[in-house]
C-alpha cells in the first residue's frame, strides 16, 4: 500500500501525536505527476565571494545592478566576479540592518544611526543631521526616505531624494494605539507603520504641510515582533507578527485584515526560541517555488514557508558536533543573475543553487520523519518499505559516488530509534535501482525516518509498505 511520505514540519508539543519533520527537504506538488507530490532537497551553496571576515548583516541589490554587502562594521560592494570593494564603515558592527535607496542614494539604518551610500560618488558618510532621531529602521516611499524614532510611535522624513537632510518639524505619530514603533515599511505602495501590538498604513496625499496621512480604517489589530522580517512577495506584506498576548506568528496580508500563515507546530518553535525580536526574513524564488525563510534570533533551525505549496520545512547547517543549527545563510540578495545568501558568521557570500548539493562543500544531513502508522492498536507486520527516490544519482568519484539513505524505525511515537539501516540510492547510471528495506519487524505504531547526507541530487516520489 502507498503510504504518506511527502508532508511538512509539523511536530507537535506531544511527538507521539504528530512527529513529522522533513529538513532540507521541500514538498513539492503535481497533480500531473507519477505521483501528487514528492519531496526535493533544498539548494545548496557555492563560494561565490568574501566580503571581510564579519557576519553578514545585510544585503542590497541596487536598482542600478550595483551589489552589496555590510560584513560586521564594513559595507562592502561585491562585483559579477565575487570580488568585493571595502566602501567605508559603520558605527555598529554586529546587529541586524535595514536597507532603502532612492535611486541616488542608498540608506542604510543599523537599529540607532542613519548612513549614506551616494551611488554617483561611492562616497559613505553618516547622516549628521541635528533633527534625525535615533533610528529603529527606514524604508523609501514616493521620494522619502522615512525612519522610526526608537521606543515612540514617531515616524520622520527626510528631504525629497536627499537622505542627508532632515527638517525638525517633518514627522508625525501613529494615531491608532500608544504602543512604539517597530518598523517602517513600503509595501503596496503604501507606508505601514509596524507598532509593538498594532499597525496603521498610511498614504501620501501630498499634502504641503506633511505628505503622509493615516488611511481611514486601516488599523491592524497586530503588530510586529522581529522588524527585520517584513517582507514584500506576490503582491503581500508577511511578517513575524505579535498579538496582544506576545505570541509570535506569521501572517500575510493585503488589508488590514492579516491572514495567519504559520501553523501550530511553527508557531511554537518561534515561540521558543530565545531571541525572537532579532529573527529576520528574505524571501526568494527558484524553480517555480517563492520561500519565505526566517533564521536567526535563536531559532533552533530555519523555518521556510513555500507560498507555492502553502507548507512550511526547516533548513539546517550540519555542525561540527552532529547537531542542526540554523542555516549558513542570513541575507540575502538577487543580482547577476544569481541568488547570493551572505554568511551568519563570517564574510562569505554564496551562491544558492539547485545544482548544488552541499553547504560550501560541506554536508547537508536532509531528514523526513513520516507520519505515524497503526491501525486501531494492531500489531502489523511490516515487510518491506520501497521509497521511491530518483535512482541512479551518484557522483564518479568520492562521497557521493555510491550515495545512500540510513532508515531508522521507532515503535514509540518518536521518543527513540533504532540503529540505522542503509541502502543505496543507484551508483550514477543505475536508473533501475530499488530503495528497498525488508524485515521491519511487528509494531502497534510504526514512525520511519529517512536521512541523506550524500552531495548528489535527492527527489523522493512516493513510499509504498507491504
Amino acid at each position: 500500500m502507498k503510504i504518506d511520505l511527502v508532508g511538512a514540519s509539523y511536530q507537535e508539543w506531544s511527538l507521539p501525536f504528530n512527529a513529522e519533520r522533513s529538513v532540507n527537504l521541500f514538498p513539492v506538488m503535481d497533480k500531473r505527476g507519477k505521483d501528487v507530490a514528492a519531496l526535493y532537497g533544498t539548494p545548496g551553496k557555492l563560494l561565490f565571494g568574501i566580503a571581510g571576515v564579519g557576519q553578514c548583516r545585510g544585503a542590497f541589490a541596487a536598482s542600478n545592478g550595483r551589489g552589496f554587502i555590510i560584513s560586521g562594521s564594513t559595507l562592502y560592494e561585491i562585483d559579477a566576479g565575487g570580488v568585493a570593494t571595502n566602501r567605508g564603515s559603520l558605527l555598529t558592527s554586529s546587529g541586524n540592518v535595514s536597507i532603502a535607496e532612492n535611486g541616488l542614494q542608498m540608506a542604510i539604518c543599523d537599529g540607532s544611526k542613519v548612513y549614506i551610500f551616494t551611488y554617483l560618488t561611492s562616497s559613505f558618510a553618516l547622516v549628521t543631521s541635528p533633527n534625525i532621531p535615533i533610528a529603529g529602521t527606514i524604508t523609501f516611499i514616493d521620494g522619502y526616505f522615512v525612519v522610526n524614532k526608537v521606543g515612540t510611535g514617531s515616524f520622520y522624513i527626510s528631504a525629497l531624494y536627499d537622505g542627508t537632510t532632515w527638517a525638525a518639524l517633518d514627522f508625525a505619530t501613529a494615531e491608532s494605539s500608544p504602543d512604539p514603533l517597530n518598523r517602517v515599511f513600503n509595501a503596496l505602495g503604501q507606508l505601514w507603520l509596524l507598532g509593538t501590538i498594532t499597525s496603521e498604513i498610511w498614504n501620501n496625499t501630498g499634502a504641503a504641510a506633511f505628505p503622509f496621512q493615516k488611511i481611514s480604517g486601516a488599523k491592524l489589530d497586530v503588530g510586529i515582533l522581529a522588524p527585520q522580517t517584513a517582507v514584500t512577495v506576490e503582491s503581500s506584506i508577511i511578517f513575524l507578527a505579535q498579538d496582544e498576548f506576545g505570541n509570535g506568528t506569521v501572517v500575510r496580508t493585503t488589508s488590514v485584515v492579516p491572514k495567519k500563515i504559520s501553523t501550530t507546530p511553527i508557531d511554537l518553535l518561534i515561540n521558543q526560541a530565545n531571541d525572537k525580536e532579532n529573527i529576520v526574513a528574505y524571501a526568494y524564488q527558484q524553480q517555480g517555488h517563492v520561500f519565505y525563510v526566517l533564521t536567526g534570533g535563536g531559532l533552533e533551525t530555519s523555518l521556510v514557508y513555500d507560498l507555492t505549496t502553502d507548507k512550511w520545512h526547516e533548513r539546517a547547517y550540519l555542525n561540527s558536533s552532529g547537531e542542526y543549527e540554523t542555516d549558513r545563510g542570513y541575507c540575502s540578495m538577487f543580482i547577476f543573475d544569481k541568488q547570493l545568501l551572505g554568511d551568519k558568521e563570517n564574510g562569505n557570500v554564496y551562491e544558492m543553487s539547485m545544482d548544488v548539493y552541499s553547504d560550501n562543500e560541506e554536508d547537508i544531513l536532509r531528514e523526513r520523519i513520516y507520519t505515524h502508522l497503526f491501525d486501531d492498536n494492531q500489531r502489523i507486520r511490516y515487510n518491506k518499505l520501497n521509497i521511491g527516490f530518483e535512482t541512479g544519482t551518484g557522483i564518479q568519484s568520492g562521497q557521493g559516488q555510491n550515495p545512500l539513505v540510513a532508515l531508522q524505525l521507532s515503535k514509540d511515537g518518536a521518543k527513540t530509534w533504532s540503529t540505522s539501516y542503509t541502502t543505496t540510492i543507484g551508483r550514477a547510471g543505475a536508473y533501475q535501482t530499488q530503495v528497498t528495506f525488508r524485515r521491519l519487524g511487528i509494531a502497534q505504531q510504526m514512525t520511519f525516518r529517512i536521512k541523506i547526507s550524500d552531495p548528489v541530487k535527492v527527489a523522493i516520489i512516493g513510499s509504498y509498505l507491504n
